[in-house]
């Protein structure tokens, strides 16, 4: 920050050395509240990925054990299906 950006007023009543001592602690302060806000920021990210990541592997989860059960329920439909078609072929042969 420059003492071109601090008004006129306040570098007058500062002085030379004290306005340019400003402007460094400010500068210096920008910096370290950037810092603070990057940390908090990844910080805060991570977190919401980390539980994003543990609400779709229980997602994952609870579909593959509904897959896992429709696809036995499939089977045995199947299963009884064919039983149904051969038991009805045996039957019209012997008659």
């Amino acid at each position: 920050m420059s003492p071109r950006r601090l008004s006129a007023a306040l570098a007058q009543r500062l002085g030379h050395d004290a306005t340019d001592g400003l402007v460094e602690l400010l500068d210096d302060e920008k910096e370290t509240m950037l810092n603070v806000a990057a940390e908090r920021f990844e910080r805060r990210l991570t977190e919401e990925i980390s539980g994003l990541r543990v609400d779709l592997v229980r997602e994952l989860h609870g579909m593959r054990a509904d897959l896992f059960r429709w696809s036995f329920v499939f089977w045995i439909g199947q299963l009884a299906t064919v039983i149904g078609v051969l038991t009805f072929i045996m039957l019209r042969h012997r008659i």
